[in-house]
């Protein structure tokens, strides 16, 4: 690649936390505390992973639906981790609550370009999630209801054998009741509805000599639609993981060691009494970690480890049908079915890293090599090298530079069991990652961040949403056809102002474009296709300008408010998932009249852009030993629409376009929480 002024410009990532400190990590993220988290509105009472929306580089699918889409990237393409352990499905049914519970979460780091050597995998972005800390004095609990989700927390440590046990689970009690009671008022028979969301943490630590043993399990259940007699249709999701870890000292740093098993199911099922589909993804995943951290002096920090993972990936697909006259009681059920593997893939990885730090300076030089294994589609090594490095120009200036490889098998648009497995049959996805950043520290409290970055995309596989390209006759011939090459760009700026004994602010601008290379087709006037030709298009799911504002004021009696106020542009409206594609005026063959035909790819118009503002009021107090909060929290308090397609018709003898969408969507969230 050509370097020139601008690629070097966008060697600067800018994250606006802990200028001037020393940090043995190889890249400093945006670092927050749930604490600040806790009072931005639009959150749903206080869920941390909701607050990404609101970060620069940061753009949405649809407004509510906080599946982050970094820098253009598909939301499967970034990367959560909960303590070292990455969580598939970050909200219930993939839009509804946390399916972490918010109690359990004391912050977060987020990476929006390379991130350390430890993480691979993932051409977007990457979100390091704290645990709370082990209480190692007294039982703690916590408990909160609210609309739709009762919780709780408990800690309870065991000073004599150095134990600490940590509960955590939320039930989403309203959908439950609601299904219930519309149950039970149905006066004809027919199917029943279910509605049931659930999710449950658990944590066991013990003290091993001078180090510590840890046991971690996390799930969630997600069970919605109708069961029984008659039409039905339905929709399960789950995931469980467990995952033993032990840290102990060794020579002059700490040594970790660690296994995970985990489980995820996807099935869903529909039909009538004549015929019933059902089609089910499996997959469950055995993995292991090693790690060494240490300071080896004051300038020198070393960190290396491994890790590696065996993934068993099945679809079972069945159909029950009842052939002969409707309403006869003689006809047989017949059920055929078929269980195939969908994916035996092993992902093998190994990295190693250094942070020298002098004077003002800082360099963190990095390799990671991963191993793809899935026979006898794909057998490949990635070698990923990284580089980070931060001078202090003042006390309070700093720039920053960062580049890295980076692999990731072909995705979807949101995670499902197996696929990511099985899509390795479509060859490796690879892209560079360059970008540079300035960190200010202004006054009263005030950082300023700059951030220019440029992902070359040297190979991308874009996924059919509605479609398992993976199970296709020729995959390989399948993956050529959705390669594309490509590149994206863009600025990001942040201002932030930590909560004080007054108020907090965090106002974001992102500025970004995501194109690839693709064929489109070329169509006459009467909608026939004519050729083809290759162009750069706008990725589908690019919001070229993203605004974020959000305000927290504390006033007297314990009470707090607070805003946010968000805007985007619209992405393409080229036909992807909920949305429609750009139609032009043609003429009809036959007649002679107009007709509505499909825009050729790249002169389809984008979307409207989108204006949002929630709001938040809390009230704090306390009762003896337990600490009381109540809020009510109102996403879209504007009551705004947003329009995520047209709809092409004709009146009154002539065509017409019109946007569409749902009605405005408002969610309030009144809720309650005690803490002890």
């Amino acid at each position: 690649m050509r370097t020139t002024p601008g690629v070097l410009l966008t060697l600067l990532v800018g994250s606006i936390s802990q200028a001037g400190e020393m940090s043995t990590s190889s890249g400093v993220p945006l670092t927050f505390e749930s604490s600040e988290l806790h009072d931005w509105a639009g959150t749903w009472g206080g869920e941390p992973f909701r607050s990404l929306m609101v970060l620069p580089g940061v753009s949405h699918i649809v407004s509510g639906a906080s599946l982050p889409v970094v820098r253009g990237s598909a939301p499967s393409s970034t990367g959560i981790y909960l303590d070292g352990v990455r969580v598939p499905q970050l909200y219930h049914v993939w839009v509804g609550p946390s399916a972490i519970s918010p109690e359990l979460v004391s912050g977060f780091d987020f990476h929006r370009g390379p991130p350390p050597a430890r993480f691979g995998r993932e051409l977007g972005g990457t979100v390091e999630a704290r645990l709370v800390a082990p209480s190692t004095d007294t039982v703690r609990a916590a408990g909160s209801i609210d609309l739709f989700n009762v919780g709780v927390l408990t800690q309870v440590p065991i000073a004599s054998t150095g134990t600490e046990l940590t509960l955590a689970g939320r039930f989403a009690y309203t959908p439950w009741i609601a299904a219930s009671v519309i149950n039970g008022l149905r006066s004809s028979p027919g199917p029943d509805l279910v509605l049931g969301l659930f999710d449950y943490q658990a944590r066991v630590t013990q003290a091993v000599g001078r180090g510590s043993l840890r046991l971690f399990a996390l799930g969630s259940s997600d069970d919605a639609g109708l069961r029984g007699t008659g039409t039905v249709v339905r929709l399960g999701t789950a995931f469980h993981r467990v995952d033993l870890r032990l840290t102990h000292p060794l020579g002059a740093g700490e040594a970790e060691a660690a296994v995970t098993y985990g489980h995820d199911t996807l099935g869903a099922n529909g039909g009538g009494e004549a015929s019933r589909v059902t089609v089910g993804l499996s997959e469950r995943t055995l993995g292991a970690r090693v790690a060494w951290r240490a300071s080896l002096s004051e300038q020198l920090a070393v960190e290396t480890g491994a890790d590696v993972e065996r993934r068993l990936a099945d679809i079972d697909q069945s159909t029950t049908f009842r052939p002969g006259e409707a309403g006869d009681p003689s006809r047989p059920t017949v059920t055929t079915g078929v269980l195939q593997s969908l994916a035996r893939a092993t992902f093998a990885g190994a990295y190693a890293q250094a942070t020298w730090t002098r004077d003002r300076w800082r360099l963190t030089p990095g390799v990671r090599v991963d191993g793809y294994l899935l026979a006898p589609a794909l057998n490949q090594v990635a070698v990923e090298p990284r580089l980070h490095a931060r001078a202090m120009l003042s006390e309070t200036v700093a720039l920053r530079l960062g580049a890295g490889f980076m692999h990731q098998p072909p995705a979807h648009l949101i995670d499902a069991p197996g696929v990511e497995a099985a899509a390795l049959r479509l060859g490796m996805q690879r892209a560079l990652q360059v970008e540079v950043g300035a960190d200010v520290r202004g006054p009263a409290g005030f950082t300023f961040g700059a951030d220019v970055f440029a992902h070359p995309m040297l190979r991308t596989v874009e996924l059919d949403v509605l479609s398992f390209d993976m199970l296709a006759d020729d995959p390989v011939a399948r993956g050529r056809k959705r390669t594309a090459e490509g590149h994206g760009y863009g600025v990001e700026l942040l201002a932030r102002r930590a909560l004080s004994d007054r108020w907090s602010l965090l106002a974001s601008y992102t500025f970004q474009r995501r194109t690839l290379r693709t064929t489109v087709e070329r169509r006459n006037d009467a909608g026939q296709v004519v050729g083809t030709e290759q162009v750069s298009l706008a990725s589908s799911l690019e919001q070229a300008h993203v605004f974020n504002t959000a305000v927290t004021v504390k006033l007297p009696w314990g009470l707090t408010v607070g805003t946010t106020l968000h805007y985007n542009t619209g992405m393409p409206e080229a036909g992807n998932l909920l949305f429609s594609y750009t139609q032009r005026e043609g003429v009809e063959p036959e007649k002679g009249t107009s007709r509505w035909i499909p825009a050729d790819r790249d002169r389809v118009t984008r979307l409207p852009g989108y204006f949002r503002v929630d709001g938040r009021v809390s009230k704090t107090g306390t009762l003896g030993p337990l600490a009381m909060e109540a809020w009510l929290d109102v996403f879209n308090v504007s009551l705004t629409k947003e329009a995520f397609r047209y709809t092409y018709g004709r009146e009154k003898g002539g065509l017409v376009r019109k946007p569409f969408g749902l009605p405005p969507v408002t969610l309030p969230s009144l809720g309650f929480r005690a803490r002890y």
